[in-house]
């Protein structure tokens, strides 16, 4: 399948595009309320600070190994390895459940996560993470139910007795181009008092751009996604929170080349910076992630480089 709006996969763990099936549907799904921002949110760089390295080996469709080697100042450095592994597999057809798993040996520092479908309707998600053998183990667990036009969601992060978070949110299509919802926010830092909040969502969503809007006590969260040109897409983004009375406002781009791509961004705290991806070269299974940041407040500067080594083809799609 092409796609000539996806940039080309710097990264294995999910593909680019959806797979794209023949048939007619009057109702569109509109998603849950986590990916309400998700046109705006995916234009900003995932910028890096070193040197990584990313190697991935694909035993047979559904069996991947993975590796990487991190030299970083702000975020854990070391080495890890693991893997993807779908359960089913029939014909060309993968079946969940999936699982996701890597470690780093020298502290073990564990990532686990299961997806699992038991009913197409039906998502079941969960994800564990301990930062080495001494830290708590945090956990996130969800469960999604979708309809044609509809998304029901539920989500616990560090659930415990003692403490926890958790929401429960619902998001509805009106029609092919309006969706509105809602979410609750339950929060518990002793087992005898609970906070609750409530928090309203809506977008409005063309072809060609998309709206979206949070609200809350906490809160506002408003984004805008436009596609300039047929490889050119812009976003802006604006939060303000209440407890701290600041905010913060966005700007970032993508534009979309043969084989590679360009995201930038600036704030209003006067951070710019950039993210090249592309192929080394066009015959050679590896590719390139290049990143600057600079705040002109703090004179903070950031620079990242990573190459992605894929010699089973997932990168380019084969």
């Amino acid at each position: 399948m092409n796609c000539e709006w996806c940039p080309p996969k710097c990264s294995t763990k999910f593909p680019p595009c959806f797979q794209k099936y023949p048939g007619v549907s009057s109702k569109t799904n509109p998603g849950n309320i986590l990916g309400l921002h998700h046109l705006a949110n995916r234009l900003k760089p995932d910028f890096l600070d070193g040197i990584k390295l990313d190697y991935c080996h694909r035993l047979n469709p559904n069996k991947v190994l993975t590796a990487n080697w991190r030299l970083s100042h702000n975020e854990p450095s070391g080495f890890r390895f693991g893997g993807i592994y779908t359960a089913h597999l029939r014909g060309d057809v993968m079946q969940t459940p999936t699982i996701h798993a890597d470690i780093n040996p020298s502290n073990f520092s564990t990532d686990i996560g299961i997806v699992y479908y038991p009913h197409p309707r039906l998502r079941i998600q969960a994800e564990m993470q301990r930062a080495d053998i001494e830290a708590p183990l945090e956990t996130q667990t969800c469960i999604e139910l979708s309809t044609n036009s509809s998304t029901l969601t539920g989500i616990l992060y560090n659930a415990r007795k003692e403490s926890g978070r958790g929401t429960l949110s619902y998001l509805r299509a009106i029609n092919d181009k309006l969706s509105l919802g809602g979410e609750l926010l339950i929060e518990w830092t002793d087992p005898y008092s609970m906070m609750a909040d409530i928090a309203l969502a809506a977008r409005y969503r063309r072809h060609a751009y998309s709206v979206a809007a949070t609200i809350s006590r906490q809160g506002i969260d408003v984004s805008y996604w436009q596609r300039l040109h047929r490889k050119i897409q812009m976003a802006t983004l604006w939060a303000w929170q209440r407890k701290t009375e600041k905010s913060l406002a966005t700007i970032c781009y993508q534009w979309n080349f043969e084989d590679s791509h360009v995201r930038g961004q600036f704030d209003s705290n006067l951070s710019v910076g950039f993210m090249y991806s592309s192929r080394v070269m066009p015959h050679l299974p590896l590719s390139m992630d290049l990143s600057l940041l600079i705040n002109l407040l703090t004179n903070r500067f950031a620079f990242g480089l990573n190459f992605t080594l894929d010699p089973s083809g997932l990168q380019r799609g084969e």
